[in-house]
């Protein structure tokens, strides 16, 4: 793939490499798909907007999204970033923007999956970094997201073992948060439950949901799928990568 329509650096600047809250080191676990199978719903969007569509456009565009995300969380003083992919762009990019890339690991029955993906990286992190009393498992197509939010976010959830934020219409989740116990320290790698109905999953769960009122973090509630979704995205104002690349489609 062409990356050449993405500016794949990042101004790890503001990353102070400090806990985000509460005396914990913060690890933080995102899972990206294959870039030719990814954001299939915007075909339609990008082929009326911009006159074609194709997987690298979309690819292009997934990248964008993802490194708006990282740049958020290194904001917010998320230093221990892991990304989980099956596909070797995904992860290249993932190493040039000072984040750990690790390769997709299918095992049956259970067979790929965002939360397969996600429970990998959360035993990675767990084996790599044992000091992370924390793993926050982030949606990675969040352009409008802000470290701001983030590091709100990332302050408040500590008070509860396992807590999550939904996305804008509060059926599905963008962020699970949780805490790591020293009597089952993998506790945290089958929590994931993301996914169509994910919010009444994880609050089936046990996880307690951050704001159920809705009334905040409205950055960090709108993931990407949809035309509507990016409508909503470049409202509240897309991060420079996302800009950048619709820019240049």
């Amino acid at each position: 793939m062409d990356h050449s329509a993405v500016d794949m650096s990042v101004d790890l600047s503001a990353a102070s490499g400090s806990p985000a809250a509460g005396g914990a080191t913060v690890a933080a676990v995102l899972a990206v798909k294959s870039l030719h199978r990814a954001k299939s719903r915007l075909a339609a969007t990008l082929a009326s907007a911009f006159g074609h569509d194709d997987p690298t456009t979309r690819g292009w565009l997934v990248l964008a999204m993802f490194l708006d995300t990282v740049e958020a969380l290194r904001g917010a003083g998320v230093s221990r970033v892991v990304v989980v992919s099956p596909d070797d762009d995904v992860l290249a990019a993932a190493q040039r923007a000072g984040t750990h890339g690790l390769p997709e690991v299918v095992s049956p029955p259970a067979g790929p999956g965002l939360n397969v993906a996600f429970g990998h990286g959360a035993r990675w992190a767990r084996e790599t970094w044992p000091d992370s009393t924390r793993v926050v498992f982030v949606q990675a197509d969040l352009p409008a997201a802000t470290s701001d939010s983030m590091r709100e976010v990332l302050q408040e959830a500590p008070a509860h073992r396992l807590s999550f934020l939904t996305d804008r219409d509060g059926t599905g989740t963008v962020l699970l948060h949780g805490t790591f116990t020293p009597d089952d320290p993998g506790a945290l790698d089958d929590a994931p439950r993301f996914g169509p109905g994910s919010a009444a999953a994880h609050r089936a769960a046990g996880a307690v949901e951050l704001d159920p009122a809705h009334t905040r973090w409205t950055d960090l509630r709108t993931d990407v799928d949809t035309a509507t979704d990016l409508d909503a995205a470049r409202a509240l104002g897309l991060g420079p990568h996302t800009a950048d690349a619709l820019r240049r489609l």
